[in-house]
């Protein structure tokens, strides 16, 4: 009989068990089943991390995964096989809908497989179903008009934060073993932030992108939820086609786990829009001083710079490119970027996200990378934004991206990781910015970090 508390392993770990035979993939895919069963139901007080649930064709794949196993357990196969997870409501994944957290694709089913959902099922990895999203991705919290919110972990009158809170949330509350999220402002990294997990928004390019049609400012990137860097990294190498044999020793998990020498780290807890809290100061100290003991040299850098009306007509212009057969079933919010967005060109967008593309970059500078929080401002309450119009709305996003959206832009890997601080009842997350193409030495360091300041626990059930 499987232990009670599978959940609690890191994915890698319990990918070994798996590999080992120790536990088969049904029995994982059944205990991670029963837990979504308690923890996420469509009530108020659930989670609200799913909003599609396939549990009888997970346990017929996971049997599959199994005679696989069984047949042949020598083979080479990815470290991630047999583990559970769910896609986010925005991939197209043979079988379920696509519904892009919005009334207006409540129909929208898919026959196939996009590029992400390929490379999971690539992997052997059993998906679930499909992850909340806000309502085409645009909001960093999930309160639509489709499911009920989608609530912290840790505290679910708090959000989960978005785009990928779903993911996030899922993943924070051993529901699934890791998530692949998207990231087009701070969609993957704010949601880590407030959920306590690892989130790499990986470098421009670095991922397959499913949204590259659609999407034409390639501000959007696929990237890793995970509860530690390993997992992360170990996705990550799913992801970008590298967990295959003769490619691993030059993958992410086997850079990750090489220390990085003595760097250069500049460090800001200047906010572009308002003031930091102090108590997510407080854990940017407790990264910084664990990167000065770790022997890195550490000097302030200047405050990012950058206005939501800057970055606004980006948002503007994706929002109202979008395919929307119904404009009505849209949210205020939506409809009001929508609107503004037909006065924004292509050419008027990229000249925005290349003024802040350039921003970013000379803030980066000759530092090895940068060290900022991921959120100026605590998680906010569910439900905090309910009765604001569009332009309300929009100011109160602004705050929780200030940190991340010049990324996206640019282009630049950045990742969040958890910390800690006594006495607060939710994660933080601190975030580390590298130059292009530096994701394997983020990775590196954010490891080192993770031992410096010791495992996050995982919420009480």
């Amino acid at each position: 009989m499987p232990e009670p508390d599978l959940h609690r392993r890191g994915a890698l770990a319990l990918a070994a068990l798996i590999r080992g035979r120790e536990v088969s993939v049904e029995e994982v895919t059944r205990h991670y089943l029963a837990r979504i069963a308690t923890h996420d139901s469509r009530f108020e007080t659930g989670l609200g991390a799913f909003v599609e649930l396939r549990p009888e064709r997970a346990i017929v794949q996971a049997r599959q995964l199994d005679r696989l196993l069984a047949k042949d357990p020598h083979a080479d196969r990815s470290r991630l096989f047999g583990l559970p997870t769910g896609l986010k409501d925005l991939h197209f994944t043979r079988g379920y809908f696509t519904r892009a957290g919005s009334r207006a694709y409540r129909w929208l089913w898919s026959p196939f497989d996009d590029v992400t959902s390929r490379a999971v099922r690539a992997a052997g990895m059993v998906i679930l179903g499909k992850l909340a999203t806000s309502e085409l991705a645009i909001m960093p919290v999930v309160e639509t008009d489709l499911s009920p919110p989608t609530r912290n972990p840790w505290d679910p009158t708090y959000s989960a934060g978005g785009s990928s809170g779903g993911s996030a949330a899922a993943v924070a509350a051993g529901l699934i073993a890791l998530a692949a999220a998207s990231d087009g402002a701070g969609s993957i990294r704010i949601p880590a932030a407030f959920c306590g997990l690892v989130g790499l928004k990986p470098t421009r390019g670095l991922v397959p992108n499913p949204f590259a049609r659609v999407e034409p400012l390639l501000l959007s990137m696929v990237g890793p939820h995970a509860r530690n860097v390993d997992d992360a990294a170990a996705f990550l190498d799913v992801l970008t086609h590298r967990d295959q044999l003769g490619r691993r020793d030059s993958g992410f998990l086997a850079r990750a786990q090489i220390a990085p020498g003595p760097l250069r780290i500049g460090y800001t807890c200047e906010a572009p829009l308002g003031a930091v809290e102090p108590v997510i100061a407080t854990a940017v100290g407790r990264v910084l001083t664990a990167l000065d003991n770790l022997g890195h040299h550490l000097e302030p850098a200047p405050r990012l710079v950058g206005t939501i009306d800057e970055f606004l007509p980006m948002f503007e212009f994706l929002a109202s490119n979008a395919t929307v057969l119904c404009e009505r079933k849209l949210q205020p919010a939506t409809r009001w970027l929508r609107e503004r967005g037909r006065k924004v060109s292509l050419e008027m967008a990229m000249q925005r996200r290349e003024l802040f593309a350039d921003r970013a970059r000379e803030w980066l500078g000759t530092f090895d990378l940068c060290v900022t929080p991921t959120v100026a401002c605590s998680a906010p309450k569910v439900g905090a934004w309910r009765d604001l119009d569009g332009a309300a709305t929009m100011q109160a996003a602004a705050r929780l991206g200030v940190f991340t959206a010049a990324f996206n832009a640019s282009g630049q890997p950045a990742v969040s990781v958890p910390v800690h601080v006594a006495g607060h009842a939710l994660p933080i997350g601190v975030q580390l910015v590298g130059h292009g193409g530096d994701d394997a030495r983020l990775l590196a360091v954010a490891r080192t970090l993770g031992e410096a300041l010791g495992p996050l626990p995982m919420p009480r059930d």
